[in-house]
């Protein structure tokens, strides 16, 4: 049995997996800021491992399921989800509920990325019998 190596990827690994020719959202990620793409990538680490109940682990080559491509997914939802002002010219992140409503509280309805679920196996889909 091969013992798995604890978490070292960096949001240098998200960079590369957000390359041209590799991702479809590689545009969309390069429009950042390197302080914006490494705060989502920290706080998308801590979300997944709370709502694994786990640390994350490097993948083995052979491994189906990734806990670093679940990480850098959740990493382009947070930047994709998350509305940036200016407060006395300090930049200020707020999370949004909804397009609709525009109040500045914590995310609510989907709080992990359903790309970043697919690479942990975890269906949204439920099939109830009844």
């Amino acid at each position: 049995m091969e013992i798995k190596l604890s978490w070292t990827k960096t949001v240098t690994d998200c960079d590369q997996y957000f390359l041209p020719n590799n991702h479809l959202k590689a545009y969309s990620y390069r429009k950042y800021t390197e302080d914006e793409k490494t705060a989502a990538f920290t706080q998308a680490v801590r979300e997944l491992q709370v709502s694994q109940g786990r640390a994350m682990e490097d993948p083995d080559d052979d491994d189906t399921y990734r806990d670093d491509y679940a990480v850098y997914e959740q990493t382009m939802y947070l930047l994709d989800n998350t509305s940036r002002q200016l407060e006395g010219g300090v930049p200020n992140v707020i999370d949004l509920t909804s397009s609709e409503d525009k109040q500045e509280v914590n995310r609510v309805g989907v709080l992990i990325a359903p790309e970043a679920l697919r690479y942990f196996a975890i269906s949204r889909i439920k099939m109830v019998r009844g």
